[in-house]
């Protein structure tokens, strides 16, 4: 969905959406390996990437005067008038690890939204964005995904088009609706509608209390108000911070210089169904920032299961139309945007583990925080250290079904 969630996700640009989708595919494979590493070295602005790797591009720059969800963006997709009209069938497939299922669960909840009739179904499962439109290897990024969840959605798809177009026989698996299949428990669900898929909601507080190493991340509202601080030094390119996984299941959280919080163990089993919620209260002494949050289950054997990831910006968090900017030293509410959905069993014993951080790496747009257009600031706006103080009121909140 243009604008929505490529090239940007919550306003904050991926480098590889935002510089290689506008060059052809000759011009792509010309682009030096290390030019991402090269950018974050040299600390250059944003806008100078084409430049720097030796392809300028008037798409990747016109993209870049639109670092809102504007009208340039918005044009690009069916007006409410035109999504009310799409009378036609569809089949929507993405994944819980597709780079693209943001914008795909966006445009059916535009079509539901206006037309409460529309004949719009979604097959989802562990699937990453290639996955999702063809046939899913029975590895996904280390995950041996469940047998249910192994079959051709390209076959699918002509299974869909013979339905369709030739009054065939309607697909085995489009139950109703919504169509996910529960990771761990090897089965397919069937719901009329997203909100079908909880009836629960867990919420957890980012709280002080240490627990181990991490804090704790805890089911009670707390009575008095503690903050949680946090330094992010742009100037230091030795480091970054990155919770982008490249593995679903690790022996360790792998991440460095974030704060992580564990919830107690659960004392029975449940299923996460849907996507995760919540805000973020924090005072900050610039202007803006982009936040990352991982999300994994913690199992009773020791492992981490990467769930899902959030990356968003703090001046877009209210309105992905319009840029707000943080007061320095003012206690702010941050809201978590959009947030891929996830289905996956949690056991017994497991726990919730989220690692909090600012993102700072070569494969997104730095924002250094000073107010400025983000693509516009250098390495020279990073004089002083970003410092931020995470308030205990902050939540996060897990749509689960029992």
């Amino acid at each position: 969905m243009p604008g929505y969630d490529t090239p940007l996700e919550n306003n904050v640009c991926a480098s590889a959406l935002c510089l290689r989708w506008p060059n052809d595919r000759l011009s792509d494979q010309r682009l030096p390996q290390d030019i991402y590493t090269r950018w974050y070295a040299t600390g250059s602005s944003y806008r100078s990437l084409d430049t720097l790797a030796g392809a300028p591009n008037r798409i990747f720059q016109k993209w870049l005067q639109h670092p809102a969800y504007d009208e340039y963006w918005q044009s690009l997709t069916p007006t409410p008038a035109e999504f009310s009209h799409i009378n036609i069938p569809v089949l929507t497939t993405t994944g819980y690890y597709d780079g693209a299922q943001i914008g795909a669960i966006q445009y059916l909840k535009l079509h539901y939204k206006y037309d409460r009739n529309a004949n719009h179904y979604l097959v989802i499962g562990p699937y990453d964005h290639f996955g999702a439109q063809r046939n899913p290897a029975p590895d996904l990024m280390g995950y041996k995904i469940d047998p249910v969840a192994i079959f051709n959605l390209e076959d699918l798809a002509y299974q869909w088009f013979d339905y369709t177009l030739k009054n065939g026989k309607k697909p085995e698996i489009l139950k109703d609706r919504i169509n996910y299949e529960v990771m761990d428990a090897n089965e397919w669900r069937h719901a009329s509608s997203l909100a079908g898929l909880s009836n629960q909601t867990l919420t957890f507080y980012l709280s002080d209390r240490v627990v181990g190493a991490n804090q704790l991340l805890s089911p009670q509202r707390p009575r008095q108000t503690r903050v949680l601080e946090q330094t992010v030094d742009f100037k230091d390119r030795q480091s970054q911070n990155n919770l982008f996984m490249s593995t679903i299941i690790n022996d360790s959280l792998g991440v460095t210089n974030a704060l992580v919080f564990v919830t107690e163990p659960f004392a029975e089993p449940f299923i996460i169904n849907g996507s995760f919620s919540g805000q973020l209260t924090a005072a900050i002494n610039k202007r803006d920032m982009d936040v990352s949050i991982a999300f994994y289950e913690l199992m009773p054997e020791g492992k981490y299961f990467f769930l899902t990831r959030y990356l968003g910006r703090a001046s877009y968090a209210r309105d992905k139309t319009q840029r707000h900017l943080l007061e320095p030293g003012k206690r702010e509410i941050i809201p978590l945007g959009d947030i891929r959905m996830v289905s996956k069993k949690v056991s017994k014993g497991s726990r919730l583990v989220i690692a909090l951080h600012v993102n700072k790496n070569p494969f997104e747009v730095i924002n250094y925080g000073s107010g400025k257009n983000v693509y516009d600031e250098t390495i020279k706006d990073a004089d002083e250290s970003l410092k931020i103080k995470w308030y205990n009121r902050s939540y996060i909140k897990v749509p689960i079904s029992k």
